[in-house]
């Protein structure tokens, strides 16, 4: 009985998360809550407390998500760079097919809220530190192999990705299309002098090759 609970609350919090990352904080009422999560407000609320808990509360599930495909794509086999460089081609594919332009959750929720805002703020704040140091730690790692040239500052170039993040999720909404969208990643790379275009590419010359 606890698994099915547990799971219920995971459900319930995955359908909230939808809601407010298509719609936004403000503009979510408690109606669009309980039509997404086919819960009344008693039982909604009375797991979650009020609006704010449960959208702190999905928040953070959607950072555990995250968390995860980028752990999952950075630590995977191959060279970091190139690792790095995979993050970023799927980042935009992914941007790319979201028909609703929903953009990235940490990042509208950044913009959406009021800098007084101190508690919601600092905390996506913090994701975003924790995302920075898996950047910084591959970049490390690309320095030791020789791959990254050592006059170069990994914490200053993982800053720039995540900056790149931002960035990226923004602009989509402008709705500027996969190329420019690549474009811009290859900017960000420039500084690594690793375009993704050439990682894009390649993968393409050794599916080729392999067929």
């Amino acid at each position: 009985m606890p698994r099915t609970i547990e799971f219920d609350k995971q459900e319930t919090l995955r359908r909230a998360m939808h809601v407010f990352w298509r719609q936004g904080y403000n503009a979510t009422s408690v109606k669009d809550l309980t039509a997404a999560t086919h819960l009344q407000p008693g039982s909604l609320y009375g797991t979650f407390h009020n609006k704010r808990s449960l959208f702190i509360a999905a928040l953070d599930a959607y950072f555990l998500e995250i968390r995860q495909r980028i752990q999952d794509c950075l630590y995977a086999s191959g060279p970091p760079i190139s690792r790095l460089r995979t993050f970023f081609a799927i980042l935009i594919e992914e941007t790319a097919c979201d028909p609703e332009q929903k953009g990235c959750l940490l990042v509208n929720t950044l913009l959406e809220m009021p800098a007084e805002d101190a508690e919601i703020n600092h905390r996506v704040s913090q994701m975003f530190a924790e995302v920075e140091g898996e950047f910084a730690r591959i970049l490390k790692e690309a320095q030791q192999c020789g791959d990254l040239s050592a006059d170069k500052n990994p914490a200053v170039l993982a800053q720039l990705l995540v900056v790149g993040i931002y960035g990226l999720r923004v602009y989509h909404k402008t709705q500027p299309g996969t190329e420019s969208l690549r474009k811009i990643a290859d900017g960000l790379f420039a500084a690594l002098d690793v375009p993704i275009t050439q990682t894009l590419k390649s993968k393409h010359s050794e599916a080729q090759n392999k067929s």
